[in-house]
């Protein structure tokens, strides 16, 4: 079952960033709302069950990805709420796909080589 949560994870994460990145969070707004939820839940059920020993760093680095993922989550609503200016709401968007590459980053690397 853990793989396949972990699957989840990966799918809602790349949908979400598919939908940040296309611009498409409006029009995709329940499956964006539900996506970022269902990501705050299969990612609290990876870090309470993937590493039974962590390697050092770890709880600094997942601490900042964790902090940029509730970035992305929260500009990802804000955008989906609408009402702001279409300079803002692409501001916005632009530092979402900013902090999504470096949570992506973070969880390559403690995944692949921090192992």
């Amino acid at each position: 079952m853990t793989d396949y949560v972990l699957y989840l994870h990966l799918a809602l994460g790349l949908f979400l960033f598919i939908a940040l990145g296309a611009n498409k969070v409006k029009q995709w707004r329940g499956g964006v709302m539900a996506a970022a939820l269902l990501l705050v839940l299969s990612g609290g059920y990876n870090f309470m069950t993937k590493m039974k020993s962590p390697p050092a760093g770890w709880h600094a680095g997942i601490g900042i990805k964790i902090l940029l993922a509730l970035h992305v989550i929260t500009m990802a609503f804000l955008i989906a709420r609408g009402g702001a200016s279409p300079e803002k709401e692409a501001r916005w968007r632009k530092s979402a796909l900013g902090s999504a590459v470096i949570v992506i980053l973070i969880g390559l690397y403690f995944s692949n080589f921090a192992r």
